[in-house]
């Protein structure tokens, strides 16, 4: 493992972690999606991921 200079990191590379189970109970997922994000993602994941693999209803136009 290679050591970083924290005051040297560009934010870009910054990404804020969630605990997979807390972001689903704060965006209102059900639980059997949320079982399946951790499945496929882990028990943490960045933002980014959660949202490019929640599977959302698709609404019904007449």
């Amino acid at each position: 493992m290679k050591h970083a200079d924290v005051r040297t990191v560009a934010n870009s590379q910054i990404r804020h972690i969630w605990d997979v189970a807390d972001y689903c109970r704060r965006t209102g997922i059900h639980k059997t999606e949320e079982q399946r994000l951790i499945k496929v993602l882990g028990r943490h994941a960045t933002s980014h991921e959660l949202q490019m693999n929640i599977v959302r209803v698709q609404t019904r136009i007449r």
